[in-house]
């Protein structure tokens, strides 16, 4: 592999021709090379033109399905169809940073790492209801976790715009399950997760869009359906996670209460030694009178 590798942008699109001529925007901005660009466009309108345009001196595939096959069918044959050493993802109605690629590639090269993902802000655009123009409303840095292996087993914390996969990765774990149509890229990570460390890079390289309407977001109904099917996928070790996280708790727990026991056990010692403390005091007062009482006697 050579110093600075080919990468594979795959870029899923479907029925947002004017959000994807921004995201071409992003990759044309690119100051890292090579890469090359896999736009898959699942049945909808026809936007070859607008990627061959938009994309000018950067090497692409513009695939067009016969019939709608899903978001997630959109990854698998962008993945496959790639020829980089190194892949990553950009949804059409997204955008990365010119030092996107750069960094994250720069940061797996010295050692080959497998999987290597940055930070994107989560923006939330509103729209003007008598201009019909989106602006920003909002900007938030959701997700910036370092890589712990059990937490995706509770929730997925790395979007599919952050990560930089080297491309042996797919076909050691398998393709995104195309049975689900959203959390998708939450199952593949944790399959992923299984096999190979990730390495965080604490930047923020890009943007994940969201629409004020919802208009972005597809197949909205089946998040909670699709949901429950990774969590009862992975319920094994969802299970063994929590039966740990108890075992601790409980541990702690058991260790406080010594500790309250012995806190008990040392006032009650304290309280004793304070009563002997005190005896002793009267004594010593008792002494001191009985030898000005005899010094008295002398005296006379």
């Amino acid at each position: 592999m050579s110093e600075n590798p080919l990468v594979s942008v795959v870029v899923r699109t479907f029925n947002r021709p004017d959000r994807l001529k921004e995201c071409l925007v992003c990759l044309q901005n690119q100051r890292y090379r090579p890469f090359e660009v896999i736009a898959v466009n699942d049945a909808g309108v026809d936007v070859e033109t607008i990627v061959s345009n938009g994309l000018q001196g950067i090497p692409y595939q513009y695939i067009c399905n016969p019939e709608n096959l899903g978001r997630t069918a959109g990854l698998n044959i962008g993945v496959e169809a790639a020829a980089g050493d190194y892949v990553c993802f950009v949804d059409d109605d997204d955008g990365v940073y010119p030092n996107h690629l750069n960094l994250l590639v720069n940061t797996a090269m010295p050692d080959r790492l497998p999987v290597v993902y940055s930070d994107v802000l989560n923006v939330t655009y509103e729209k003007n209801p008598e201009t019909q123009e989106w602006t920003r409303a909002k900007e938030q840095l959701v997700y910036s976790f370092d890589f712990e292996q059990d937490n995706f087993l509770l929730a997925n914390y790395i979007p599919i715009t952050c990560l930089l996969i080297r491309r042996d990765c797919f076909d050691a774990v398998g393709p995104f399950d195309e049975s689900l149509l959203v959390y998708e890229d939450w199952e593949f990570l944790i399959r992923l997760s299984r096999k190979f460390p990730f390495q965080h890079i604490r930047a923020i390289t890009g943007e994940y869009r969201r629409r004020d309407d919802n208009s972005n977001i597809l197949e909205r109904d089946r998040y909670q359906a699709n949901e429950a099917v990774v969590k009862r996928r992975y319920r094994n070790g969802r299970d063994a996670i929590f039966d740990k996280i108890f075992k601790q708790i409980f541990q702690q727990r058991r260790e406080i209460q010594q500790r309250a026991g012995q806190f008990d056990d040392a006032m009650k010692q304290a309280g004793r030694l304070q009563s002997q403390l005190a005896e002793a005091h009267t004594v010593i007062a008792r002494m001191r009178q009985e030898i000005s009482r005899l010094k008295t006697e002398q005296a006379s």
